[in-house]
């Protein structure tokens, strides 16, 4: 059996295709869920930034204005990338790569302060008339780099020194570039990113197993290397014991949070009448916007809004199943878990299930690139979808 004719019959790691099956709904479905994020994003990021806009000298709605002009930008994106037909990039993967990694430099070398300042002891962005964050964007670039290779060495993926190895080298050297920042989670999420596609591309999980077996050592030799990580793995672990030892030092942020989230109640205390964001809880328009939502909509508007999430992954995954071909299939998983996996971990942490770290809630959290890029891969998902029709 030729390759073509395996990938033509058969979807993500055996699972039938069904290329005729509800072609318009889950393009719909999926704009109208992503929109419904966005709007409700501009209100949490008023609500929970209102208190810290005017303690800082600002308006009360100037982050919601800034968040309003990114939103703006981002579905202007978005219905660009719906446009553009999705195997352009299987071909640009190289160059889309590169130039990823050509904005990672720049945040690594000691005479770029310039445009790459140091903010809260790390050098997480550029400054080129508009700030961007590069480790975002590296995301969206491995994803599309790793399923082309996926692709290009489906025959030889099951082979680690052929297959797999390779691909492993060079998402960690990005990896890497972005560990150095520091920034230990954005390198976390591109190699969890990478293994997603290569386990749906049919790699044995016992191969991907032992590579990040291989790995850990790096990842220990990083949070213990650093005290600011080792207090929020320490604060992590004591806050099943103990929370009170942590809750006034390196447990403070999660403490603020469960607070937060607790006060919310069944129903919530309303509607812009959160406590917890006037000075409690750090970066509450952004890393704990979660617990604000929860303290202000309670059990069921926190609930309803994790149903969203989860049926915006289904709708992903169903796109994904049902792609002409293999690289469609690989890039609709990888957009699908770039978005999906970052709203269960923001969650996760507020929720102290995952130790504190920043990740955006998508389409909701305060922040540029981020709702940029998250609403471009939505793009490319419903491109992914309107190819079953070509």
């Amino acid at each position: 059996m030729t390759s073509t004719t395996r990938t033509s019959t058969f979807g993500l790691r055996g699972f039938p295709v069904r290329p005729g099956s509800s072609k318009s709904l889950a393009g719909k479905a999926l704009v109208a869920i992503t929109l419904l994020f966005v709007a409700f994003g501009l209100l949490s990021v008023y609500s929970a930034s209102s208190f810290v806009a005017q303690y800082e000298g600002l308006q009360a709605s100037h982050y919601l204005f800034q968040q309003l002009s990114r939103a703006g930008i981002g579905l202007l994106v978005l219905l660009a990338a719906s446009q553009i037909d999705y195997r352009l990039y299987r071909k640009l993967a190289w160059p889309i790569l590169g130039v990823a990694v050509l904005l990672l430099i720049p945040l690594l070398l000691p005479w770029t302060q310039a445009i790459a300042p140091r903010v809260n002891g790390a050098r997480r962005w550029l400054d080129l008339g508009i700030t961007i964050q590069p480790s975002e964007l590296a995301k969206i670039a491995v994803v599309m780099w790793t399923a082309a290779l996926a692709v290009k060495k489906q025959d030889r993926l099951h082979d680690v020194r052929e297959g797999l190895l390779p691909i492993g080298l060079v998402v960690g050297f990005v990896c890497l570039l972005v560990l150095f920042e520091p920034h230990f989670s954005a390198a976390l999420w591109i190699a969890t990113l990478a293994g997603v596609v290569l386990f749906a591309a049919g790699v044995r999980l016992t191969h991907i197993a032992l590579i990040s077996i291989a790995v850990v050592p790096v990842g220990l030799l990083a949070v213990l290397s650093t005290a600011y990580r080792r207090e929020r793995v320490h604060a992590f672990v004591a806050t099943f014991f103990d929370p009170s030892t942590v809750a006034a030092t390196s447990g403070y942020q999660l403490r603020q949070s469960m607070i937060a989230i607790g006060s919310g109640g069944i129903t919530g205390v309303g509607f812009g009448r959160s406590s917890l964001k006037m000075s409690y809880l750090p970066e509450p328009q952004n890393d704990f916007i979660f617990s604000i939502i929860a303290e202000e909509w309670g059990f069921i508007g926190a609930a309803a809004l994790i149903c969203l999430f989860v049926a915006w992954t289904l709708i992903g995954i169903h796109i994904a199943r049902n792609a002409p071909d293999v690289y469609g299939r690989l890039l609709a998983v990888g957009m699908t878990a770039l978005v999906s996996l970052s709203a269960f971990a923001h969650m996760g942490v507020a929720l102290g299930l995952l130790p504190t770290t920043g990740v955006n809630l998508p389409f909701i959290s305060a922040g540029g690139t981020n709702l940029i890029l998250m609403l471009g891969a939505t793009g490319i998902l419903l491109n992914v979808s309107t190819a079953w029709k070509r």
